[in-house]
């Protein structure tokens, strides 16, 4: 075997293979793992030889460690081949596609959250029908600075049309920016939450979603992923879509007369259900039935999806009610986590078999002995 000058140490303890081997370089080998192993078959020995040239003279008796710029930068380069783009390995570019297809379904979800949102607000204020008198009392003042916080905080769930629209547009990079901004008023919630000792399960997983949508987005997009740029007209499908969410909402609004059966699916968790449920059943009925159209994207980009609503629906569980209703709703968010840890499971299993093959692992020149 023959590796780089800056590699061999002379004195140093030998590494598996026999060869001399420091500490620090023992530690970047650990951390090129997150590497797959067909990438650190190419490029492992040149990516350690260069680490080692950048640190010259670090002997075992100080306890070298890789710099926290370099482990960030091998963590991000794992992150960047396994969701590769346009030239990487089918399987690596097929799970960027299904995590770039997550940001955008979440991202959209979230889009078309806002209408229902604005609507809710403009019902509220009584600028749509008459406001509840309840509601009235707790509001600020009409004019009052406390007021505009309200209709600031009721509008901030709006904010995640804009990363949508940059990204439909093809404006990665606003997009993912725009995206911290969207984020930024749930990390307010839950830092005000724990100021105050009022975290929940609920509230936790409450932000799982817009935290998923948001990571992966940063995460898939990246620098090597291929640019797209979708018809602008794609930007009117969260309208649409809101809309229909308004409307379900109007014709089944939770109230004293409404079945508490319903209530569990007329709130964002319960619509994330239903409409995860829907897509994901037909996603698994297309692979069944049109083999030509199987993909692992759609089936892989579900089931991530579907992780944080499963989250929500087991934090509504509550063995402890006592009342009819609370039973209800305890029985109906127990078959939503069923229905969708099923299905999620499902997705997975169809999607991962549906991916192409990993790209072979030529041997190392540690492991040849070269």
């Amino acid at each position: 075997m023959s590796r780089h000058p800056a590699a061999q140490r002379p004195g140093e303890d030998p590494g598996e293979d026999g060869v001399p081997m420091s500490l620090l370089e023992k530690r970047y080998r650990a951390w090129l793992r997150l590497l797959p192993a067909s990438y650190r078959a190419e490029r492992e020995e040149e990516m350690v030889s260069a680490f080692l040239e950048g640190s010259p003279g670090a002997s075992d008796e100080h306890n070298p460690r890789p710099r926290w710029a370099e482990v960030a930068s091998v963590a991000a380069l794992a992150v960047r081949v396994r969701l590769g783009g346009a030239g990487a390995a089918p399987r690596f570019r097929s799970w960027g596609e299904a995590v770039r297809l997550a940001a955008l379904l979440g991202l959209f979800f979230q889009a078309a959250l806002s209408v229902q949102a604005v609507e809710t607000l403009l019902r509220v204020y009584g600028v749509i029908g008459v406001p509840d008198p309840a509601l009235a009392q707790v509001l600020g003042a009409p004019g009052s600075f406390d007021r505009l916080v309200d209709v600031l905080g009721d509008l901030s769930g709006t904010l995640w049309t804009l990363p949508f629209a940059a990204l439909v547009l093809g404006r990665v990079r606003a997009a993912r920016g725009l995206s911290l901004l969207a984020f930024a008023p749930d990390v307010y919630v839950l830092a005000d939450a724990l100021r105050w000792g009022g975290v929940t399960a609920g509230l936790v997983t409450r932000m799982a979603m817009p935290a998923l949508v948001l990571l992966a987005l940063w995460a898939g997009f990246h620098r090597d992923a291929p640019a797209v740029r979708r018809s602008p007209w794609m930007l009117a499908w969260p309208l649409a879509a809101g809309a229909g969410i308004v409307a379900l909402l109007r014709l089944a609004s939770p109230s004293p007369d409404t079945s508490a059966w319903w209530w569990p699916w007329l709130h964002v968790s319960g619509l994330a259900s239903a409409l995860i449920l829907s897509v994901g059943a037909a996603c698994l009925y297309v692979h069944a039935r049109v083999p030509a159209r199987r993909t692992p994207s759609w089936p892989l980009a579900l089931a991530i999806l579907a992780v944080p609503v499963l989250g929500d629906r087991l934090s509504a569980v509550q063995f402890d009610v006592a009342d009819e209703t609370g039973r209800i709703i305890t029985t109906v968010a127990l078959v939503q986590a069923a229905a969708l840890l099923a299905l999620a499971v499902a997705l997975a299993v169809v999607g991962v078999r549906t991916l192409p093959a990993a790209p072979p692992v030529t041997s190392t020149p540690r492991e040849s002995g070269a």
